[in-house]
């Protein structure tokens, strides 16, 4: 018991005072189902102490190139003072392996509107966890691993993505 209790202040909501900052990163990774290297960049905004904000763009290396644009959410947990994990929770939009399919199969009320195709973009929601360690107060490497939810899920199956990146603090 006396353990568990000596392990709670690990795992408070972040100290670092980052609210406000502003980091533009790159990252690297790689998406299982898509079987395919990807590059990307992305800006990461602390909106509180505790959580940020990433929007980002990931183009993946392979026959047909490919486009992942996101935005996610990180609710950040302190380990020590530089070393943090988040669960990541977002929305994505995509064509990762996706053929142009009538709008009728999406959502009738998009059909009714005369668009007869979606040329390939689905949408996704992503759900993963997160770690960054702050090599110094302007430079961070993090890790991520996210399931990209496709939808509508019938016609999608989801997929794995584990990213690496590092950022700069302005």
């Amino acid at each position: 018991i006396a353990m568990i209790f000596a392990l709670i202040p690990m795992y408070n909501s972040t100290s670092a005072q980052d609210k406000g900052a502003f980091r533009i990163g790159f990252h690297t990774g790689y998406y299982f189902r898509a079987k395919a290297y990807s590059v990307g960049i992305y800006a990461r905004y602390s909106i509180a102490d505790w959580l940020n904000v990433e929007p980002g763009v990931n183009y993946m290396c392979k026959e047909k190139s490919t486009v992942d644009v996101y935005c996610d959410l990180q609710v950040l947990l302190e380990i020590t003072s530089f070393w943090h994990i988040f669960p990541i929770v977002g929305i994505s939009i995509h064509d990762i392996d996706t053929p142009p399919r009538p709008l009728e199969e999406m959502n009738p009320l998009i059909a009714e509107s005369g668009l007869t195709m979606l040329d390939g973009w689905t949408p996704g929601i992503n759900i993963g966890m997160g770690v960054y360690y702050d090599l110094s107060y302007r430079w961070r490497v993090s890790g991520q691993i996210k399931m990209l939810r496709r939808l509508p899920q019938g016609m999608h199956k989801s997929s794995i993505i584990m990213l690496c990146g590092i950022d700069y603090n302005f």
